[in-house]
């Protein structure tokens, strides 16, 4: 029997919506007298514990609040391997949920790579409202970019005081395209589309010119209120990074990669979309210029699209990750019953987007024997290994080889079978049971294990002492089994009425 045992081998949340939380009980059960130390392993951030590292004592069981907070609008499914130090090994639990975004993007559900492109693209395209250049300007000015009567340079952070065109033109602002409109050469409706368009200090804007984005390293020609021009790159100030990048990537969806502005840039301005998230004001933003242009930029609402589409400058394709996780690297397994057959579970994690097939599973020590036949393992899925130990040895080391085509797993293995107290006390032993406590004498320097009728271990220690009383209040009562093991390999047992 499982010294861990728990309430369910699958957890499966109800729809949740975008960063909230939906929680379900487990119980994890202590089947044992021993304590045990248990830590929760989670392959995806979005399941989660209060708590990933416990102890659970002797015959008792903890219930656990397991958290689902999607950051994605698909279908879920991963693990939850319960990681033991106990002889039995680990548990594997299935985990599937289901995350919802806003209705907007309801077509996008459980879409990746191109397909989720091009629908991101159907939804952006759709009941989009022109405004034209001065149109969108004017809204620019007058009301979106407009706080207090006050417009803020996105590159420089000067103000001024107005809200028209003219206005503009009199303070030295003007309008930023993030995409340059050179490159596309000022069609409509790129030139009018608010979600890449900036009020910009008028010199700041001509430094700026058609230049890529990215860090600037070596000297700088130009440099004001933490933006910066050298080597023909143009690094905007760290406030503005991350909006320049979200801006970039609606417009290559909402048009095209004109002139393969983006290539070159993408990879920094997925780390600035990264490092600096969407605020308030961004958000605020985006839903201003979709109460006049009836578009949204997906990137500011939900910036995780990102994590779903590998490449937006050219043909997108999840790049293959071959990723196995194992409950232990190596299994180290002390203080076992001598001449005691037991089985100890490995999980075997896939945490890949890839399908596995493990074609063998191979050992060299005869007191060790593993399931031989081959298994297939999808993305997102566990299998437990299980692997039976006879340890008729003082111990035992050996080397649990798994295979696939291009994965080999080498976990060693290493048995004490009985205990490594060096001093065997004498051979008088003798054990009782009085008001809840079961009384050891004569066992100085012996390995201790108390089994159940069945056979079942329900208590192990190492006995430091000739007299010894141990707690053990909560057994039912019927017949027990006291073995007590020495070094040398005697054995001696007695049996244990507890009334």
């Amino acid at each position: 029997m499982s010294q861990i045992t728990v309430s369910s081998s699958s957890i499966t949340f109800d729809e949740t919506k975008y960063k909230e939380t939906s929680e379900k009980e487990l119980t994890i059960s202590n089947e044992y007298l021993n304590a045990v130390d248990v830590v929760l392993r989670f392959f995806n951030p979005d399941f989660s514990v209060a708590d990933s590292a416990i102890t659970i004592a002797g015959r008792s069981n903890e219930k656990v609040k397991v958290l689902f907070t999607p950051r994605h609008n698909i279908n879920y499914n991963s693990e939850l391997v319960v990681v033991t130090n106990s002889k039995t090994g680990s548990v594997a639990i299935d985990l599937k949920g289901k995350g919802k975004y806003d209705s907007y993007y309801a077509s996008t559900f459980n879409l990746f790579e191109e397909d989720l492109k091009n629908e991101l693209k159907s939804v952006i395209s759709k009941n989009y409202v022109n405004l034209g250049y001065n149109g969108a300007r004017d809204a620019m000015y007058g009301s979106i970019d407009n706080k207090s009567g006050k417009v803020e340079c996105v590159y420089t952070g000067r103000t001024a005081t107005f809200n028209s065109r003219s206005g503009a033109n009199s303070n030295s602002f003007n309008c930023e395209h993030t995409w340059p409109q050179s490159l596309f050469s000022q069609r409509e409706p790129e030139r009018a589309d608010i979600h890449h368009l900036f009020p910009t200090d008028v010199n700041a804007n001509g430094r700026r010119s058609n230049y890529r984005f990215g860090v600037v390293t070596g000297s700088t020609s130009w440099s004001e209120g933490g933006s910066k021009l050298g080597g023909s790159i143009f690094e905007p100030r760290d406030e503005h990074k991350g909006d320049v990048a979200r801006a970039m990537f609606y417009f290559a969806i909402r048009y095209q990669n004109y002139s393969s502005f983006l290539t070159n840039q993408e990879s920094v301005l997925r780390q600035w979309s990264i490092s600096t998230p969407p605020t308030q004001q961004s958000l605020d933003r985006n839903n201003a210029i979709f109460a006049r242009q009836k578009n949204r930029n997906p990137f500011v609402d939900y910036p995780e699209y990102l994590e779903r589409i590998t490449s937006i400058s050219s043909t997108s394709k999840a790049t293959p990750q071959s990723s196995i996780r194992l409950s232990a690297s190596s299994i180290n397994l002390s203080k076992i019953e001598y001449a005691t057959a037991f089985d100890y579970q490995l999980v075997i994690t896939n945490d890949g987007n890839q399908k596995i097939l493990f074609t063998s599973v191979s050992n060299t020590n005869s007191n060790v024997s593993v399931p031989t036949t081959a298994f297939e393992l999808s993305p997102g899925e566990s299998h437990i290994l299980e692997i039976s130990i006879n340890p008729t040895k003082a111990s035992i080391t050996d080397e649990i080889t798994i295979r696939s085509s291009n994965i080999t797993l080498k976990v060693p293995l290493f048995v004490a079978g009985y205990s490594s107290v060096q001093n065997v006390g004498n051979h008088t032993f003798t054990s009782t049971y009085r008001n809840g406590q079961l009384i050891i004498k004569g066992a100085n320097g012996y390995s201790v294990y108390v089994c159940d009728a069945s056979g079942r271990q329900v208590f192990f220690d190492e006995i430091q002492s000739d007299f010894t009383e141990i707690n053990i209040p909560s057994l039912q009562g019927g017949v027990y089994f006291v073995q007590a093991i020495g070094r040398d390999a005697t054995s001696f047992v007695r049996k244990v009425f507890i009334p």
